[in-house]
């Protein structure tokens, strides 16, 4: 883990951010949960993909790093194939000032389970955000049936 810098202050997903005039930010909803549910009689036994809005926020301090830094957020799926979702530069010019990303993205999920998204600076791997996907199946009309 790096030392150095930049510094990972922050990693969550959330609904919803307000950033301030000033540069301060209010995460609204902190999530690291998803319930993707189907109901009536034709509800799929699984989860069939679906197309969710994001909004993922990195905040990082320059430590002791100078200059430009590559930060880089990749998506590791309940299967373990990894996907690039984001990719940015940050400039750290002092140790107490940094940077916040908020990333806004569609991302169509296709499997129910754990994901995994992993921050990067450069090539070193700084922290992981997980994400569950929960999918929640009702079935209409299929109770007991009577006999006469």
């Amino acid at each position: 883990m790096t030392t150095k810098g930049p510094l990972l202050e922050t990693a969550v997903f959330c609904e919803n951010v307000i950033e301030s005039k000033d540069g301060p930010l209010s995460l609204i909803r902190i999530i690291d949960r998803v319930m993707v549910e189907a109901s009536g009689p034709d509800a799929p036994e699984e989860m069939p993909p679906v197309h969710r809005q994001m909004t993922a926020v990195l905040t990082f301090m320059g430590g002791s790093a100078k200059g430009r830094s590559q930060i880089r957020l990749v998506m590791e799926k309940p299967n373990a194939e990894q996907e690039q979702i984001w990719s940015g530069s940050m400039l750290a010019e002092t140790p107490d000032r940094g940077q916040n990303f908020i990333l806004r993205f569609g991302q169509v999920f296709d499997l129910e389970g754990l994901y995994w998204f992993h921050v990067y600076v450069e090539q070193e791997l700084v922290t992981s955000m997980p994400l569950r996907l929960l999918y929640i199946r009702q079935v209409a009309g299929t109770g007991p049936s009577k006999k006469a």
